[in-house]
């Protein structure tokens, strides 16, 4: 009898070793959970991580997980969706760019919380964090592009799986209870994008609600309850409700599965803000650097993009050129470019209330337009601009595809950077303490000591 997607996924992930990984896929998945959780320790200390700890060590529970930057245990998954949000809620988190999905702050958080539950090794979390990434992603490979042109977050709609998959490992509940996992987080994915045109910080939640989703599909499993095996290809299944209609190529999921390894292709940010906009960010810092552009010079800005990225950062125009919150400002294009141009730089502090309503920023804003370039690929995330001058001169420059997959790979020494700049707060010598525990993941024995250390930091004299 022919398996069903959830079941070969299932078996992949079940039947996964630590030394059948390839040691760069290894390095990669390290240096993944290096950037989640550096992004997560920086989320604490603005408004929404805040109440985001807040929130959930008020609803107690059992003590089996950390949440990052607090010393109480809660439940796992409570742990898994508070710290989704911390890693989620920046949109500093990497993305697979052809399955358009959130990996690292959906699925780090599982396989953490689940791992100091269960007292698993590092290397058994990352062999868990490996086969829940490589099934997350194939899951939304068919799709492309096309879930969040209906509407759906992608991350949302397949990280739960993945989480599941994680969870149902690390629990050892054996095969056909994962397969069952697997068909319960069917009835759990979810994901609207309105959050993002309506200006809502509802988006913040998407990774961590899958996280906690997969996990207590998990548990549902281990309890007995059964899904759909059939929860992917069924008349009634994943792709068939979120996409009808639509011709998918399903045997993309397992082409070269166990082979050719997609969590290399996962990309980092190196700005807080939507994907699709990073390329334009590094478009307008090379035509600041290069061409000594002065905003006051600039008579027009010219942008394109690929069509499959203009509902999320173009559209509604109007909304766009009139960013309210520093949230709507990490999804809207026009305030990406004038930023760059007005400041020379896009932090985590750039991106904020009063920038968005900065005069001179608004200004430019006005002078920028975008087309939808037709030989631009969305999975690329490519950028072009061209600026105008009052003087007539033009100045263009592209890159055709954003950086960070196996092609085109972001230095450690970068990500340490920006590992650096999220932990700041807690000092250097606990910044570097803590990044050199999780590069060396796969020589703990088990992940208590770190999960502890990173629920209560002990913070330099100098930085306290």
């Amino acid at each position: 009898m022919t398996q069903t997607i959830a079941e070969r996924l299932a078996q992949f992930s079940e039947s996964l070793q630590f030394d059948d990984i390839p040691p760069e896929v290894i390095d990669k998945t390290k240096r993944l959970a290096l950037d989640t959780i550096g992004v997560c320790i920086g989320s604490t200390q603005i408004d929404f991580g805040k109440s985001a700890l807040k929130l959930v060590a008020r609803w107690g529970g059992a003590r089996e997980a950390t949440m990052i930057g607090r010393r109480a245990k809660v439940p796992a998954h409570n742990a898994a969706l508070c710290n989704g949000i911390l890693g989620h809620g920046q949109d500093y988190d990497d993305t697979h760019t052809e399955s358009v999905v959130h990996t690292g702050a959906a699925l780090a958080p599982v396989a953490l919380a689940v791992a100091e539950r269960t007292g698993c090794s590092g290397r058994e979390m990352l062999t868990a964090l490996v086969g829940g990434l490589e099934a997350t992603i194939r899951i939304a490979m068919p799709a492309l592009n096309k879930f969040h042109l209906r509407g759906f977050h992608t991350t949302s709609v397949a990280a739960t799986f993945g989480a599941a998959l994680i969870a149902a490992k690390l629990e050892k509940i054996g095969l056909q209870r994962t397969v069952e996992a697997v068909g319960i987080s069917g009835s759990f994915t979810s994901g609207l994008l309105e959050c993002i045109p309506a200006g809502s910080g509802a988006k913040r939640l998407h990774a961590g609600w899958g996280a906690l989703c997969g996990i207590v599909a998990a548990q549902l499993a281990q309890g007995d309850y059964t899904g759909p095996n059939s929860v992917f290809e069924g008349k009634l299944g994943v792709y068939n409700s979120f996409l009808r209609g639509e011709p998918l190529d399903l045997d993309v999921i397992f082409k070269g599965l166990g082979h050719d390894w997609e969590t290399l292709n996962i990309r980092p940010k190196l700005y807080p803000c939507c994907h699709y906009l990073q390329a334009f960010l590094d478009c307008a810092a090379a035509l600041r650097r290069e061409q000594k552009i002065r905003t006051d010079d600039i008579a027009g800005i010219s942008c394109r993009i690929a069509q499959g990225a203009v509902n999320i950062v173009c559209e509604p125009w109007e909304k766009k050129l009139n960013p309210i919150t520093g949230y709507d400002a990490r999804f809207s294009l026009p305030f990406a470019v004038a930023l760059m141009l007005t400041r020379g730089k896009a932090g985590v502090a750039e991106f904020s209330e009063q920038n968005a309503a900065d005069p001179q920023i608004r200004q430019l804003m006005a002078k920028v337009s975008y087309a939808a370039e037709p030989k631009y690929e969305v999975k690329d995330m490519p950028g072009w601009i061209e600026v105008t001058l009052k003087d007539g001169k033009r100045h263009v420059h592209e890159i055709p595809e954003v950086r960070g997959n196996a092609k085109n790979p972001v230095a450690l020494e970068e990500l340490l950077d920006k590992f650096d700049a999220n932990t700041s707060f807690l000092g250097a010598a606990a910044s570097s303490r803590i990044a050199d525990d999780i590069l060396a993941l796969d020589k703990q024995a088990d992940i208590h000591g770190f999960m502890a250390r990173l629920g209560a930091p002990k913070v330099a004299e100098s930085a306290a």
